[in-house]
């Protein structure tokens, strides 16, 4: 039975391939009958309706149509609106401009040839095509006065002309209050003039319309409400926006670089480089993307990545602007720096200042490096032109503060982490560095105090729980010393400073047996710890042989 169930089997299969075969080539025989086809209605029809299903394969279909009716302007404007559609900008305006000379009044035409000549940054026949458009205001096909003011407005970039176009919108939505496109582009042109909040609600109205979209889609839509978000500082709406946008085209670059950008703003930088790197692989000369990709791989402390990152983007990014090129220099600086190339990262650092003298952040990164290198009084110079360009910068106050520290001028440095504070609360580092210079100048409470705020911003920071250790040692509160120092030891196992730490503050409470055990630990972590040696010899030396045992 089964052996004739698989005879029965294969002469069932083999029977579908005859008639797949069969089929297959009366398709090819029927397509290669089709070629030669005269009827220019036929080619016509397919032309019109594969442009909105298949825009690529529709190319054929018009190209047959428009050589067996090559006078028909209405088949040039479709084949030249299909080149547009598909970024072939030159074709379409050569396509475009046939479709011109056969029919010279129509609308739709000359609006589509604005929008290719504005797509390749020809301004004034873009503006000549526009304007004409407007001018003949007939034969509008799917194309709209909107969509050539739109273009206008945005070749034109003047307020003037903005204000202009939102006439032209407002009049249009009072006729049509639900139309897509019209929303769309007013929300775009709020943007442009400022208001934000304004130009969101008309993107939420566009997205909820009628969905007459023109040459634009809803992704553009999704996209321009996330970037107004991003640049209102609501980011966590601006990630939503762009998630939108890339559910509806996961390969859109610019969603992922802007994605990039905000989740960097969040703090979350493992997700943002996951965005930055999809925008690389989709536009990988993009500088802004590299840029974006190296700075976070800087954050993450994946120095290596970060360089070449860098470097990629310096050889061969396209896009650049003068700030983008010194940023890229300032990041490279950051990367060779974790890495020790210091004297290399001073070369990228001092570049980054050459090309934006102005930039007060590079002064305050190229002190850090000098910094690390222990020229200290460059380095403060450096740092202190950082706050002469920006005063309101924290992280230059409190690198001026560190750097002060290294030249052995605590007043001073207490003063500028006081600044660095001021402006940055929720710096926890900045704050535990401030609790050190108070210590270091006997004002015990107060670093006591500032140690505290550091853990109120960030309660695993282990320098926080150290320096409390370490100012309640001073005030002699050993019991909550030693709890400080156990909580610093929860946090990091393998830090022998607060091992040492404990081992004291143990001996101070006559727990000699548990303070011997931790200077131990202490040394095995650091052997070449001094404060751990010479306290766990006296304590050796002090304590009494043991007591023989009686057996």
């Amino acid at each position: 039975m089964v052996v004739r169930w698989r005879g029965r089997q294969r002469i069932k299969w083999g029977l579908i391939a005859v008639l797949w075969w069969s089929l297959m080539r009366s398709s090819a025989i029927a397509a290669e009958r089709l070629e030669g086809l005269k009827d220019p209605s036929y080619w016509i029809q397919l032309c019109t309706l594969l442009s909105t299903t298949k825009p690529a394969d529709a190319l054929s279909a018009c190209e047959r149509a428009i050589a067996l009716r090559p006078g028909d302007a209405q088949l040039w404007a479709r084949y030249g609106a299909l080149q547009l559609g598909l970024k072939q900008y030159l074709d379409a305006i050569a396509s475009l401009d046939q479709a011109i000379k056969r029919q010279p009044k129509n609308a739709q035409v000359l609006t589509d040839q604005c929008l290719a000549w504005t797509a390749l940054n020809q301004k004034e026949p873009a503006l000549a095509a526009c304007d004409k458009a407007l001018q003949v205001n007939a034969n509008w096909g799917n194309r709209s006065a909107v969509v050539a003011h739109h273009a206008r407005s945005v070749i034109l970039n003047q307020p003037e002309v903005y204000e202009a176009a939102l006439k032209v919108y407002e009049s249009v939505l009072q006729q049509t209050p639900n139309d897509s496109l019209t929303l769309f582009y007013r929300g775009e042109t709020l943007v442009k003039v400022g208001q934000l909040p304004v130009a969101i609600a008309m993107f939420d109205r566009a997205l909820q319309g009628n969905g007459n979209w023109g040459p634009e889609a809803p992704l553009q839509v999704w996209y321009a409400r996330g970037t107004a978000h991003r640049n209102l500082g609501q980011l966590e709406l601006a990630v939503q926006s762009f998630d939108r946008a890339l559910q509806l085209d996961p390969n859109h670059a610019p969603s992922w670089f802007q994605q990039g950008h905000s989740l960097r703003q969040l703090k979350r930088p493992s997700e943002a480089l996951i965005a930055y790197n999809r925008a690389v692989e989709l536009e990988p000369k993009s500088a802004q993307a590299l840029l974006g990709q190296c700075i976070v791989l800087n954050q993450v402390q994946q120095a290596e990545a970060a360089l070449a990152a860098c470097q990629k983007a310096i050889q061969g990014g396209d896009g650049w602007s003068a700030a983008d090129l010194a940023q890229a220099w300032n990041q490279q600086s950051q990367a060779l720096a974790t890495q020790g190339k210091l004297e290399d990262a001073l070369a990228a650092a001092n570049r980054a200042v050459a090309m934006r003298s102005d930039w007060g952040e590079a002064w305050s990164d190229r002190a850090v490096v000098l910094w690390y290198l222990k020229r200290y009084e460059e380095a403060l110079a450096s740092v202190q032109k950082a706050v002469t360009i920006n005063p309101d910068d924290a992280r230059a106050w409190a690198n001026q503060g560190r750097i002060l520290r290294s030249l052995n001028q605590p007043e001073k440095a207490l003063a500028a982490y006081t600044e660095a504070t001021n402006r940055d609360p929720r710096d926890a580092i900045t704050w535990a560095n401030q609790s050190v210079v108070q210590w270091t100048l006997g004002n015990f409470d107060a670093a006591l105090e500032t140690a505290n705020r550091s853990l109120a911003v960030n309660p695993k920071l282990v320098q926080g729980w150290q320096n409390r250790a370490v100012a309640l040692v001073a005030l002699k509160k050993y019991p909550e010393a030693q709890s400080s120092y156990e909580q610093a030891i929860v946090l990091d196992k393998t830090n022998a400073e607060a091992w040492a730490g404990l081992g004291l503050v143990l001996a101070q409470r006559q727990q000699y047996p548990k303070a011997i055990q931790a200077l131990q630990t202490a040394l095995s972590l650091n052997p070449q710890n001094p404060l751990a040696q010479r306290a766990l010899q006296a304590l050796t030396e002090a304590q009494p042989p043991a007591a023989p045992s009686l057996r």
